[in-house]
């Protein structure tokens, strides 16, 4: 059957009834998030380092205007390329939609604690209005989360092995790169099982609807099952297919950020080895796995800062370049984003009232082309259905 007539994802939300604890969880989550990046940054960066506030605010104050212009166009070269590994990932997707999705993501993230649902939900929305369907979304989700994840736990181990060739007897990152490369070992191994294996998905998706029954939603295990069938299917397909821009834009991303954490150590006046930068870059990666504050805010801030530092930078160019450089790529995020979120909210609402007069087709852009497959066929189960 086309995957298209699966029943769809939705995006979980507060129940009317509990739609004030849930604003006072919110809120509570918002201000412990301030609270811990406050005294990650505030309290936690000087004495990581080992430099005053007035030396690496004496630091940051010295770079020139035209260096500032340099690095935010550098920033922008960034963001656009990551959207080649978007739209390698939901086909029909236009780059300036990727575009879009990112930087509105990144704004709603970088502002709430473990804002990435919240950044989830605000996408789902827009491709919806694209003329995606849900499916689309789920896989897109499943299949950028994959690499990016692949990418974050496999750049500490080339990391490591950059500075081994270049500074013999360096090992400040080694132990964070056994780590990464046992994950990402366990990652890589997993993702090939689940995208190989129709039965497993099968019941995966078999017991999740289970599991959603007993919490007391009504829904269909066996459709639970066959969902989760046709989304490894159609996965295994689109990575089958996509797998050399998937990881071509991740690569080219990856370079980008990079020489823009370098640039703005140059800003500083800090002259860093690429292999010191690269381990810095690789660092924060990591770091940004596991964040109770919005966007890891103070914890990789910290956690940069302190590599550079054992691999040699002085203290206030390294914690001044690496507060440029979160400038640009966290709290620069914020106003784009959320400028650009702003933008699509209103046209969104003046194109709906335009549209009143025929709500069935001027409401939705065009709906793209997709790839067609072959019909999805449901194997014999490998469990007991109820």
């Amino acid at each position: 059957m086309p995957i298209s007539s699966s029943p769809e994802p939705t995006v979980p939300s507060c129940a009317p009834p509990s739609r004030v604890r849930c604003r006072v969880a919110a809120t509570v989550k918002a201000l412990l998030g301030l609270t811990l990046t406050a005294a990650a940054l505030v309290w936690g960066l000087p004495r990581a380092v080992g430099a005053s506030w007035s030396q690496i605010g004496g630091t940051i104050a010295g770079i020139p205007t035209w260096g500032l212009v340099a690095l935010a166009l550098l920033w922008a070269i960034g963001i656009c390329s990551h959207t080649i590994m978007l739209a390698a990932a939901m086909p029909g997707l236009r780059h300036r939609q990727s575009l879009l999705m990112s930087q509105t993501g990144a704004a709603v993230a970088n502002t709430l604690p473990l804002g990435g649902a919240a950044g989830t939900a605000v996408n789902f929305s827009m491709v919806r209005r694209w003329g995606f369907t849900g499916v689309d979304f789920a896989r897109y989700a499943m299949v950028t989360n994959l690499w990016d994840t692949l990418f974050k736990l496999g750049l500490p181990v080339l990391a490591v092995t950059w500075l081994g060739a270049t500074s013999p007897g360096e090992n400040a990152l080694f132990w964070t790169a056994m780590w990464s490369l046992l994950l990402l070992a366990a990652v890589v191994a997993g993702a090939g099982v689940l995208l190989r294996s129709d039965r497993l998905a099968h019941a995966a998706g078999h017991r999740a609807g289970r599991l959603a029954v007993r919490a007391g939603r009504e829904v269909d295990p066996a459709a639970w099952a066959r969902r989760a069938g046709e989304m490894r299917w159609d996965t295994a397909g689109l990575v089958a297919r996509a797998w050399p821009r998937l990881t071509a834009g991740k690569v080219l991303y990856v370079v980008l950020q990079t020489a823009l954490l370098g640039g703005c150590l140059l800003a500083v006046g800090a002259s860093v080895d690429p292999a010191v930068v690269f381990a810095a870059y690789a660092a924060q990666q990591v770091l940004s796995l596991a964040s109770l504050t919005p966007g890891a805010a103070g914890v990789v801030e910290v956690g940069m800062a302190g590599v550079l530092v054992a691999l040699g930078v002085p203290a206030p160019a390294a914690a001044a370049g690496i507060l440029v450089y979160r400038g640009f790529t966290f709290a620069l995020e914020i106003p784009v984003g959320g400028s650009a979120l702003v933008w699509w909210l209103v046209r969104g609402r003046h194109r709906a009232v335009s549209a009143r007069p025929v709500p069935d087709s001027a409401d939705v852009e065009p709906a793209p082309t997709h790839v067609t497959h072959p019909p999805y066929v449901l194997p014999t189960p490998a469990y007991a259905v109820d």
